[in-house]
């Protein structure tokens, strides 16, 4: 069973692209045509707007969302049905304290592992790795331990320029057997079975810088 993990720095449907190619390849990869699909928005606190918007969204006929603030019974069979589970962007933090206390770190860590695809957005994105730059608090960007399904440390929604970057810059310093990955928005990483396959973008700038110690490189779809 091939284990899929797709990280978006930034884009999709959530940031108002519909369709957008980043979903689309997303969806390509269940092979079918009305996958089911289960949106995540504990890093919003199950925000109303957040998750209308994804069921606007129509990426499939076969949608639900998963909320951790207001649930039924059988709630956590719920993700083991899904061939998709996509999580939102927010509160990095926030959201992967919840997971821990309700026990869905471990679910989704099973979910993978029976090859149910991953993948999301900004806290979606980086909360799979084993660190990541987060702002989860508002007075600095700082470095946080993840769910460690993929190696290495992320950064969503990432530029060339300001903290995010510098604290990004100095953890690669000083951690150097590390590979960390800036994804700028409108990329997204694909990895299958923990390796990275793929680099995707929906506009032609976009990118992901992948640094381990003093060697670089972008990454362009």
């Amino acid at each position: 069973m091939r284990k899929h993990c797709i990280a978006i720095g930034g884009g999709g449907w959530m940031m108002g692209e519909n369709p957008s190619p980043l979903d689309q390849y997303i969806l390509s990869l269940s092979g079918k045509e009305n996958p089911n699909i289960c949106f995540l928005p504990t890093a919003t606190g199950d925000a109303d707007e957040v998750i209308e918007r994804f069921y606007n969204a129509k990426l499939s006929e076969n949608v639900t969302h998963f909320p951790l603030f207001k649930f039924d019974a059988g709630w956590k069979e719920t993700l083991f049905e899904q061939d998709i589970i996509y999580v939102g962007g927010g509160n990095t933090r926030s959201m992967l304290a919840i997971w821990r206390e309700w026990g869905i770190d471990r679910i989704l860590k099973q979910c993978y592992e029976q090859g149910i695809i991953i993948c999301g957005m900004s806290a979606g994105a980086i909360c799979w790795f084993e660190f990541a730059v987060t702002d989860s608090d508002p007075e600095a960007y700082q470095v946080m331990r993840c769910l460690g399904l993929i190696d290495g440390l992320a950064a969503a929604h990432f530029s060339h320029i300001g903290e995010k970057f510098e604290v990004f810059q100095a953890f690669a310093r000083s951690q150097p057997s590390i590979t960390c990955y800036g994804i700028h928005d409108y990329a997204a990483l694909h990895f299958v079975d923990g390796k990275l396959l793929a680099t995707v973008t929906s506009f032609p700038d976009a990118g992901v810088l992948v640094k381990t110690g003093n060697e670089e490189n972008i990454l362009r779809g």
